[in-house]
Formats: C-alpha cells, sequence, structure tokens
C-alpha cells in the first residue's frame, strides 16, 4: 500500500502547485462564485477544502507544456 495520502489539504496543494495557501484558497472559491473555464479540481469536505495530487497534476499539466518544462 502507498505511503502517500489520498487527499492533500490546502498548504500541501498550494505548496504542489508553487501558490500561496490563501491564493489557492482564493482560487478556489471564485470557483463557487464565477464559472470558471479550468476550476481547480478540489473537494469540500465540510469547511475544509480537499485536493486529489493525481487531479491537480492533470490539470496543471497543459500550462506546465506551454510554459516549455517537461512533465516530471
Amino acid at each position: 500500500m502507498s505511503s502517500q495520502p489520498l487527499l492533500l489539504n490546502l498548504a500541501q496543494a498550494a505548496e504542489l502547485l508553487g501558490l500561496k495557501p490563501s491564493n489557492l484558497y482564493e482560487l478556489c472559491r471564485r470557483r463557487a462564485q464565477v464559472r470558471q473555464a479550468h476550476p481547480i479540481p478540489h473537494l469540500k469536505l465540510g469547511k475544509r477544502l480537499a485536493f486529489r495530487k493525481e487531479s491537480l497534476e492533470q490539470w496543471f499539466a497543459p500550462w506546465n507544456l506551454r510554459c516549455g518544462n517537461e512533465p516530471h
């Protein structure tokens, strides 16, 4: 069994994306207010946000490739 958690919390997801947790929270909050073309995939568990690492990597891949970075 893998030792990695199934879900990332806000701080872990922000670190993965290279954002401040407050900025990531605001981007997710705006999703509920305005329909975004490419919303950040997340789950709301009560008052907390949770993120699947695989979903974030898939969401970020098109922008990563446009910037000339190779996938890891």
